[in-house]
């Protein structure tokens, strides 16, 4: 289940690229600066499923104890 917001949000990302070329011109500053934001939200959506990848990988199962 880790990649779904990525695919997802790639897709969106995509399709709002391919929209720019389709829709007047009028609209090209404000789908540049959605089109920015999504393809941003891709790499931060792809980088911390690498992150959460990796603590996974190279878990010491080390676990911190309670104290109550």
């Amino acid at each position: 289940m880790g990649h779904i917001p990525t695919i997802t949000v790639g897709a969106l990302a995509a399709i709002l690229s391919g929209l720019y070329f389709v829709l007047p011109e009028t609209l090209h500053f404000t789908m540049t600066v959605f089109i920015t934001a999504a393809w941003f939200l891709v790499v931060i959506c792809w980088l911390a499923q690498k992150s959460a990848d990796y603590m996974h990988k190279h878990d010491s199962g080390h676990e911190v104890k309670k104290t109550n």
